[in-house]
């Protein structure tokens, strides 16, 4: 397929290998250090993955704005779905151009990564683990410098984190330890980890990035950013060291002015306040919601949108105001259900992509967005999750545990994937199997 570049794991990484924190389980988020020296350079290239997401600093700069990487997938074989055995399993790696914050001389690449659906309680593929090459390109020849037990782990500053429900940030003060002159030397060295079972890929599908900022205005005691969104609220904290400031979210407030819990979901931001007053904002998980609330001593600043980076490819506006807000009100939502590399159910309560709701909406979504990079993404997710054995699809793409789903579901695709050919090996033994049906 043109959109991607199947490899295995020694094409983007060498020699690298896959580390972790040792005794770390799936709520765990780490801090990756590591070191490597440069005299001469041209081009240097950065592949990193975090399971499940990452962010990544070299010399204390963030350079993955675009949040919630690597896109979503079926990273490798679990004991899920029981007695099927899924057809593909993918991971999408990151690249880098880091050029621009590279130095000559010592450097520090840092990365915090754990949560995500990599570690999703309703099906955890392993423990949080990282990976990272680097390539320097100088003269016509490349020097690399990879992931390996040298590199220094400690505890994020996220110390709880259900990716659906809520995220947790302990002592702010940890976040120095993204910058170059921090002093890690206390820091046990990392363990190396298991490989995983998978295809290394590339895609062209649009990742999740901050499309706007929402100024937010007090009603009642909640703050409103003016929609119904996804994103994260950015609040200012003021209080004393160790008080802790809960932000909840909801769709819908009281009359009296107070949050709508019946539409919270279970929603919450808590922060540990270091005694410093700083801004601050989720980095593992996005909200859906347009009110929140505060308690404790803060304040907010904005709201920050969040969904993939798909263009609105259409326009359209008449006298009849009903048929202007029926357009309006499909494009915000289906924007708003766009996250991690697949189109969702709901963006705050279940967020996966059910194949029921994705294949309903397609028609319209491709009459309205510029979706094709992401839908193809999204097919071959579909593909990945079909059971070699029976030709069963499954309800959500990448697959994860949730409500089920008949026909609506199940018929998300009807054609057989190339990987169930390579599987068999031929045509003749895949229309007895299978029936006679054509190839994907």
């Amino acid at each position: 397929m043109s959109w991607e570049r199947i490899m295995n794991q020694e094409f983007y990484f060498k020699n690298a290998k896959w580390v972790g924190a040792k005794d770390c389980d799936a709520d765990t988020f780490s801090i990756l250090r590591g070191r490597f020296n440069v005299e001469e350079y041209g081009k240097v290239t950065l592949n990193v993955l975090g399971l499940g997401f990452f962010k990544c600093y070299i010399n204390g700069i963030c350079i993955n704005p675009d949040t919630f990487l690597p896109l979503s997938s079926e990273y490798e074989a679990s004991c899920e779905p029981k007695d099927e055995i899924l057809t593909g399993h993918r991971v999408y790696v990151p690249q880098y151009d880091i050029s621009e914050y590279v130095k000559e001389g010592e450097n520090v690449i840092a990365m915090q990564y754990g949560g995500g659906w990599y570690t999703h309680h309703s099906r955890t593929f392993g423990n949080p683990k990282a990976i990272y090459c680097i390539d320097v390109e100088c003269g016509g020849k490349t020097e690399s410098f990879v992931s390996d037990e040298k590199c220094k782990i400690g505890p994020g500053s996220v110390t709880s984190c259900r990716f659906v429900r809520f995220e947790e940030r302990g002592a702010i003060e940890r976040e120095a330890a993204f910058a170059y002159d921090f002093d890690d030397s206390n820091w046990e060295n990392a363990i190396t980890t298991e490989n995983l079972e998978t295809e290394y890929c590339v895609t062209d599908c649009p990742v999740d990035t901050y499309i706007e900022t929402l100024p937010v205005k007090k009603v009642g005691i909640c703050y409103d950013c003016g929609k119904n969104t996804t994103g994260v609220p950015v609040i200012r904290t003021k209080g004393e060291k160790g008080e802790t400031i809960t932000v909840r979210f909801s769709e819908e407030i009281l009359p009296n002015g107070e949050l709508d819990l019946t539409h919270q979901h279970s929603q919450r931001f808590i922060v540990v306040s270091d005694g410093t007053e700083r801004e601050i904002q989720p980095e593992f998980t996005w909200f859906g919601f347009r009110y929140f609330d505060i308690q404790g001593d803060a304040e907010a600043v904005c709201v920050k949108v969040i969904h993939s980076d798909v263009s609105v490819t259409s326009r359209f506006e008449c006298d009849n105001e009903t048929l202007n807000w029926i357009y309006k009100i499909f494009i915000d939502p289906m924007l708003c259900n766009l996250h991690s590399g697949h189109p969702s159910d709901c963006p705050h309560l279940e967020r996966r992509g059910y194949t029921g709701d994705g294949q309903l909406t397609a028609h319209a979504v491709f009459s309205v967005l510029d979706a094709e990079k992401l839908y193809k993404k999204w097919v071959q997710d579909i593909c990945d999750g079909q059971d070699l054995k029976s030709g069963h699809i499954q309800y959500t793409a990448p697959y994860i545990r949730s409500g089920g789903g008949p026909g609506g579901w199940g018929c998300a695709i009807v054609e057989v994937p190339y990987q169930l050919y390579k599987h068999f090996g031929n045509i003749e033994y895949l229309q007895k199997y299978y029936g006679n049906m054509r190839r994907y």
